[in-house]
This record gives C-alpha cells, structure tokens and sequence, in this order.
C-alpha cells in the first residue's frame, strides 16, 4: 500500500483543483517560503480526520476553505482526496472488509447492534489487500462547505470519521499517527513520556486495532453492567406494579360483579316502574276519555250559550236603539210642549194688552 495521489480543490491556498502525483522516485516535497508545503500535510492530516483547528494553524475549521483574494472570490467548498494503491497482496489471511454497500448520511456513533453486525461480517473472510476493501485504488475524501456541513468518503460513498480510522488502524496512517511528522514533532516524541511512545509502538507494532476493540469490549460490558442495574431496578419496580396491578384487577372484577348485579337489580326495578307506570297509564287514559266525553258535551253547552248570548246581544242592542229612538222622541215632546205653553204665555199677554187697550180707548170713547 502507498500514497499514489493527492488531490486539493479550494483547501487554503488551493484555490484551484491541484492534483500531486506521487511516483516511485518522489520521496519528499520542497520549495520556498510561503509555497504551500505546510498546506500539504495539513490536507493530507485534515482528510485523516483531524478536528483541531489549531492544529491546522487556524482559529475556526471553516479557516481551510479558501478565503479569497484581491482578484478571486471565496471558494464554497474545500474538498481533500488521498488516492492510495491497494494490491492484492496475500490470499491466506483474514481478511477484514469495509462494508460500503450503502452510503451512511450520519457521521455520529453507530449502534451497537450495527457495529458488532459489521465486524462479525469483517472476520468471515480471508484478507487479500493492505486496505480492507475491493478495489486496486482507495480513494479517501473529506467535502467542508461554509454552511459547517462536513462529508467523508470512500470511493465516493459517504461513511462516517469512525471507518476511516478503522480503515488506517494499524496501518500507521492517521491524524496522530507516526506516519506524519511534522516540524517539532521529532522533539515532541524524544522528550514524551513512555506512555505516549508505548501508543506510537503499538500503532507500529499493530495492535492499536486490538487494543481499541479491547475498549470498546470494555465499555461494552461498562454499559451492559449500567443495562443490568436499570433492568434490575425495572424488575422490582415492575413486580412492585405487579401486586399493585393484581389488587386493582382483584377489585376490578369485584367490581363487574356487582355492577353486573347492580344493573339487573336496576333493570328488575324498571321493570316493575314501567309495570306499575304502565297500570297507572292505562287508568288515567280511561279517565282522559270520560274526561273528554265531558269535555265535549261542555264544549257543545259553551256554543249553545254562545249562540243565545249573542241573540241576547241582538235583542239588547235592539231594545237601545228603541229605547233611544223613545228618548229622542220624549225630548222632542218636551221640547214642543215648552213652545206650547211658551206660546200661551205670549197670546195671554197680548190678550192682556188687548183688554187693557180696549178699557183704554172704551174709556177715551
């Protein structure tokens, strides 16, 4: 297995799509201040998977797209690709395969369930390539665009940061692995401690890969122990539910006797009710029919009545109106007997003025 090709597009000063193909006779890169070479193996760490910012000599993870300048604008995207050579190279080993059938879209942890699924299916072959999976070249990508969303791929298939590293464990490729020196890492690993080169050993040695399923194993049983407890403690307070559910059905079917008692005691009742409802209906519509005989023969007197009072009123507004006529005719009598006697009273006094004026002129004569 070796490094066959890199390929930069928008990371840093890359604005553009940079292709470094790295033949047998290549053994290093070199040139001027301010030329990019640190670039290069900050791509070559990015890509591997490094998520320190600081340790690409910047302050944000958006910092390694390319920022533009004076007569470029800023790139939407920086994408980083190692193009590595997988031959096949023994035929007898065991062979641990990288699952790509599907693309993953989530690059956080996998389920258990999924993981333990995976390995069982990376041991059941014989292992015939340096990288775990079928193909003459590996292609390994890492996509950031500006919005902060993140990709990684394998030959074009999006997998997560955990299959990439699984995929270079033991190999010594990696974001801190011994393969990428970089300025003062020669001193950081002289003066470290035997601790910190015991992990550089066993990544050489490769038994990193053991050693991690060895921690995953043990968290494994970190969390299966935590499981028991929870399903332990779910145990005693599921039987505590239990009792407590045993005397709720033990009074709930207490309760459907008596309900089922009640309601035939109810419907006894009402039977009886509608029996002695019905008895008393029966006797009142034999009173409401005499009642409305009754009504009827009332109703035929009201009319008859009726009819003689309004003849009465007839006779009575008959007998006003003679008796008016009467009234009218009294007052006229009245009336002509005042001029009558008004009359005699007049011809009395002419007659007394005639006597007087006879006397009178009888006297003269």
């Amino acid at each position: 297995m070796r490094l066959s090709k890199l390929i930069l597009n928008g990371f840093k000063s890359f604005a553009d799509r940079t292709e470094l193909v790295f033949d047998d006779d290549i053994t290093g890169v070199v040139g001027p201040n301010g030329c990019g070479k640190s670039n290069v193996v900050d791509s070559i760490k990015w890509v591997l998977g490094e998520r320190s910012s600081k340790s690409l000599r910047g302050k944000e993870m958006i910092d390694v797209i390319f920022a533009g300048s004076a007569s470029r604008p800023p790139s939407g995207m920086a994408s980083v690709s190692l193009v590595f050579e997988n031959p096949i190279i023994d035929a007898d080993a065991e062979l641990v395969e990288l699952d790509l059938a599907d693309p993953i879209d989530e690059v956080d942890e996998e389920s258990e369930a999924d993981s333990e699924a995976r390995r069982e299916r990376r041991r059941s072959g014989r292992r015939r390539r340096s990288l775990p999976i079928e193909a003459d070249d590996v292609a390994v990508e890492r996509r950031l665009y500006r919005d902060g969303t993140s990709q990684y791929r394998i030959n074009d298939r999006r997998v997560r940061l955990r299959d990439i590293r699984e995929l270079f464990m033991d190999t010594g490729i990696g974001a801190d692995a011994y393969s990428i020196i970089e300025q003062g890492k020669v001193d950081a690993m002289l003066l470290a401690s035997p601790q910190d080169r015991r992990t550089i050993f066993e990544e050489a040695a490769g038994i990193a890969r053991y050693k991690q399923r060895r921690i995953e194993s043990t968290r494994k049983l970190d969390r299966t122990e935590v499981n028991l407890t929870r399903a332990r403690e779910q145990l005693e307070s599921t039987e505590r539910r239990l009792r407590i559910v045993k005397g709720q059905a033990t009074r709930a079917r207490r309760f459907k006797e008596l309900d089922s008692q009640l309601s035939a005691i109810r419907t006894a009742v009402a039977f009886d009710q509608y029996h002695d409802l019905r008895q008393r209906l029966d006797g009142l519509t034999s009173e409401l029919t005499a009642l409305e005989s009754v009504r009827a023969e009332a109703h035929e007197q009201l009319a008859e009545m009726e009819s003689q009072k309004q003849q009465a009123e007839i006779d009575r507004h008959e007998l006003a109106e003679a008796v008016r006529r009467i009234e009218t005719d009294r007052q006229s009598a009245i009336h002509d007997a005042e001029q009558a006697e008004q009359r005699v009273r007049m011809t009395e006094s002419a007659i007394a003025e005639a006597q007087a004026r006879l006397e009178t002129d009888a006297a003269q004569i």
